[in-house]
């Protein structure tokens, strides 16, 4: 399994030590076509990473997002304990996936695991590319007079930290 780890974006970076950490809380599984990952509204208890076949993203019935071979999903329930999930996942074709547990990789967390650290770090950057694409699909999508509106909104974002 941690050569099917050491390829993965979200695991970049990490020594052999580090992937044979994560390797003892991950779990691999299989999904039929047309069955459920999990649910929008759904309790986020694990990461998963699509090892083969796709997986279709989709919130109020919307496809937000078709992910392929490596792709993560889930993500923000490792991040952030408790977070329920914001869209469903559903398998397009037959998949294999990988499992990583939220409350084993908090564990991890807990203890300074610098392979889960570096974990989190690669999320950071996933979700970052992801946002930037969110957002110049919404921007794409306004015409002028509602562009401006998105100016004033950013503008009062910027006085706003978090």
């Amino acid at each position: 399994m941690a050569s099917k780890l050491s390829n993965l974006a979200i695991c970049q970076g990490l020594s052999a030590a580090e992937l044979s950490a994560l390797e003892k809380i991950a779990q691999e599984s299989t999904l039929k076509k047309g069955g459920h990952l999990f649910k929008e509204g759904e309790p986020g208890d694990a990461l998963y990473v699509v090892l083969s076949g796709s997986v279709d993203i989709t919130k109020k019935e919307q496809t937000l997002a078709t992910l392929e071979a490596g792709s993560a999903v889930g993500e923000m329930s490792l991040i952030v304990e408790g977070e329920t999930r914001s869209a469903s996942a559903a398998a397009q074709t037959d998949v294999t996936l990988l499992k990583l547990p939220a409350a084993a990789f908090q564990k991890l967390l807990a203890g300074n695991d610098t392979g889960a650290l570096k974990v989190v770090h690669n999320l950071a950057k996933v979700m970052s590319k992801r946002l930037a694409l969110i957002n110049d699909k919404l921007v794409d999508s306004l015409g002028k007079k509602k562009k401006e509106e998105l100016a004033d909104f950013g503008k009062i974002l910027n006085k706003w930290s978090f």
